[in-house]
C-alpha cells in the first residue's frame, strides 16, 4: 500500500490527516486527538512552482514541501504544521499560511533551543498546552485519558526502536541497510495502531546476523536518494547507526516516566540526542557521534548533507575534525533530494569503501 493509499484510508476512518514539515512535534498529542501526522521530508516531486517563491539557495526539504502544496499533493491533509526547525521552514510557513491562502488550518510549534535552562522545560509545557488549545478549537477538546494512552504508546515505540538500533550497531540485525530505512522511515506517516505491529515483525524476523564487513555511520538530514543505501548493500558495507535528523536524532530518546502526560512529553523532549536543529552545542555532537562509533566499531564517516542546509553546514568541519583524529575515514557528501546516483558520487562512495576496507 503507498503513504497516499495508507492515508486516504485513514481519513475514511475518520481520522484527520496533519501534515507536518520537519522535524520536531509532540506526535503523541496529535494521536490523542485520533489525527495522523503525516511528516512532509522528500515528496518524489519535479521542483517547479516552488522556485517562483524561494531564492535558489533554499534547501530541497523545503522547496519539495512548497511544491507538494502547490501542485495539489497535499490536498487530502486537514491541516498543516509547522515546527521551529530552521529559518527556511519558519519563512516556508509565512509564505504557506500568509501568502498562499490555502483553506487550512496552519499549526505552528516553536520548541526551545540550547543552551537549555530551567525556564526552557516551563517554556516547553507551555507551548505543548498551547498547541492542545489551538488543536481543540478545530478538534474537540483533548481526552485526557487518551493523551496518557498515546504517550505510554509513544514510550513502546521508542523501546523498540531502540532495541532495533541497539541490535543493527552491535551486527546482530539481518535486513539490508534499504529495507533497514524503508521500514524506519514508514513512522513518518504510519499510526501507530499499525507501526507498533510492523516494528515488532521487523524486529522478531531480522534478529541475529554476522556482523562481517565494514560498518560506517551517516550523519546529516535524511538518506535521500534512497539509492545511497543499495550501493553500499552493494558494497557489502553494513550502515551500523546514523545521525540523521529524520531517524537516530528523534527516535532514539529515553522516555521519561512520569504520571501527567505534558510533564513527559517534556521529558521526552530533553531526552533526545543533540542536533543542530535545537542549537545543540557541538561538543555534545561530537561526543554523540564519538560514543556511536565506538559502540558500533565504525571505519567511516559519511556526512550526507543536503545542499544549502545552513544548521548542518556550520557544525561539518569541526565535527570532520573530530573524526579523523579518533582515527576514523570521513567522506562528505553535498547533494539535493531524489537526484539519483551519478556516476561521480557511486564512484567517490566506491573509493571511500575500498579505503575503510
Amino acid at each position: 500500500m503507498t503513504r497516499r493509499e495508507y492515508l486516504s484510508k485513514q481519513k475514511e476512518m475518520g481520522r484527520n490527516l496533519i501534515g507536518v514539515f520537519p522535524a520536531y512535534y509532540p506526535k503523541e498529542i496529535l494521536w490523542a486527538f485520533n489525527a495522523v501526522p503525516a511528516e512532509i521530508w522528500d515528496p518524489p516531486l519535479e521542483i517547479a512552482g516552488a522556485n517562483a517563491h524561494l531564492q535558489p539557495y533554499i534547501c530541497s526539504v523545503a522547496k519539495l514541501g512548497l511544491e507538494l502544496i502547490l501542485q495539489g499533493k497535499g490536498d487530502i491533509l486537514d491541516g498543516l504544521l509547522f515546527p521551529h526547525t530552521c529559518d527556511s521552514i519558519q519563512n516556508l510557513a509565512s509564505i504557506v499560511y500568509d501568502y498562499l491562502g490555502l483553506n487550512k488550518p496552519c499549526y505552528f510549534f516553536y520548541h526551545p533551543k540550547a543552551p537549555y535552562r530551567n525556564s526552557s522545560r516551563t517554556y516547553y509545557l507551555e507551548q505543548l498546552r498551547s498547541f492542545v488549545s489551538r488543536l481543540e478549537k478545530d478538534m474537540g477538546p483533548l481526552d485526557g485519558g487518551e493523551l496518557k494512552h498515546r504517550v505510554e504508546q509513544g514510550h513502546h515505540l521508542a523501546a523498540i526502536l531502540r532495541e532495533i538500533y541497539d541490535l543493527r550497531s552491535q551486527g546482530d540485525f539481518s535486513a539490508s541497510n534499504a529495507e533497514f530505512y524503508r521500514v524506519i522511515r514508514q513512522g513518518e506517516y504510519l499510526h501507530p495502531d499499525d507501526f507498533i505491529p510492523l516494528l515488532e515483525g521487523f524486529l522478531g524476523r531480522s534478529k541475529g546476523g554476522d556482523g562481517k564487513g565494514s560498518a560506517v555511520i551517516l550523519s546529516g538530514i535524511l538518506a535521500n536518494p534512497p539509492e545511497i543505501l543499495g550501493l553500499l548493500d552493494d558494497l557489502g558495507v553494513r550502515v551500523a547507526n546514523d545521525d540523521l535528523l529524520n531517524c537516530g536524532r528523534r527516535l532514539l530518546m529515553e522516555p521519561g516516566r512520569m504520571e501527567d502526560p505534558f510533564e513527559a512529553l517534556t521529558a521526552n523532549y530533553f531526552a533526545m540526542p543533540p542536533c543542530t536543529t535545537k542549537d545543540s552545542p557541538l561538543d555534545e555532537r561530537v561526543n554523540d557521534l564519538l560514543k556511536k562509533i565506538e559502540k558500533s566499531s565504525t571505519k567511516g564517516v559519511i556526512f550526507y548533507m543536503v545542499k544549502f542546509c545552513e544548521p548542518e553546514l556550520f557544525d561539518v568541519p569541526q565535527m570532520v575534525a573530530a573524526v579523523k583524529t579518533a582515527g576514523v575515514a570521513t567522506l562528505i557528501i553535498d547533494v539535493d533530494l531524489n537526484q539519483g546516483l551519478s556516476g561521480q558520487l557511486t564512484t567517490r562512495v566506491e573509493a571511500f569503501v575500498e579505503m575503510i576496507s
